[in-house]
């Protein structure tokens, strides 16, 4: 079974040529500041908007993936917005399909993350209509075409983001990817705050993105529930934070902060984004 795109031409372009370019004029546009820190990357936290809106945000975190070499499985998370399936819903889809081609689908990793982890549950009904892991395929396939190497991913959409579960599948990811010896990076899909004004946005933005800085889960989810912020992806930013710990991360770094109304103009009522990368 191949999972078809659904946002493509809504979120990104869905002609390949066209998407290409976009990917790529966004790429050059960004300010590369060179990180001076030979660890790998254990995760990154990137935004799921359209790419018009969050898109030149994302890809601070995605070139910083482009300057390694890329692992054999990105471990690929997002929130429910739907409001279909299980609480941790593995996909069952062999491939994704998006305007770049078909993604291979790590089989093998979900068979044994639904063995390791009681939570999860093998469930496609929560991928067919969710964009937040869809969107960040396209970044994927660019930076793998341009260094000319494969990738498996292993999409996993959380609807109950607690965070004792959350905490939960990092372990489990991490004895996934021990016991297959498969090498790894999350990716965590998560907009900040939602329909503030950009000045309250950045307030509440800016205690997230300290937390995700001092990679402190338990101060993200207090800060969360304390603001009533409205980030959509605490979750698997939860996840990609205590698994990043357990494989011995020393460093978090906020790559960019952007916010909608840098795009629309539109500064009443804004979405937050953020990109940021755990070595």
């Amino acid at each position: 079974m191949i999972r078809q795109t659904c946002v493509a031409g809504l979120f990104y372009e869905s002609d390949e040529s066209l998407l290409t370019r976009n990917i790529e004029s966004m790429i050059d546009s960004i300010n590369d500041e060179s990180i001076s820190d030979e660890a790998t990357i254990k995760s990154i936290v990137v935004p799921h908007a359209g790419y018009v809106y969050s898109g030149r945000t994302a890809c601070y975190a995605f070139n910083e993936l482009a300057k390694d070499d890329l692992p054999e499985t990105f471990v690929i998370i997002g929130p429910n917005h739907t409001g279909i399936g299980d609480r941790l819903s593995l996909s069952t889809s062999k491939k994704w399909n998006t305007p770049l081609g078909d993604i291979d689908v790590d089989v093998e990793f979900i068979n044994k993350l639904n063995e390791v982890d009681l939570n999860c549950t093998l469930d496609e009904s929560a991928h067919i209509r969710e964009h937040s892991i869809e969107v960040e395929l396209p970044f994927l396939q660019y930076i793998a075409n341009r260094k000319n190497q494969d990738f498996k991913i292993v999409p996993i959409i959380i609807k109950y983001q607690h965070p004792q579960l959350c905490k939960d599948l990092a372990r489990s990811i991490h004895e996934a990817s021990k016991q297959l010896d498969r090498k790894i990076i999350i990716i965590a899909s998560t907009d900040l705050t939602h329909y503030e004004d950009a000045d309250t946005a950045k307030f509440y933005d800016s205690k997230v993105m300290k937390a995700i800085e001092n990679m402190d889960s338990d101060e993200l989810f207090k800060q969360i529930v304390e603001y009533d912020i409205t980030m959509c992806g605490y979750g698997p930013t939860i996840t990609a934070i205590e698994y990043s710990k357990l494989i011995g991360a020393k460093k978090s770094y906020i790559l960019k902060y952007s916010n909608s109304g840098d795009v629309s103009g539109d500064y009443d009522s804004v979405v937050g984004y953020t990109s940021a990368m755990i070595r």
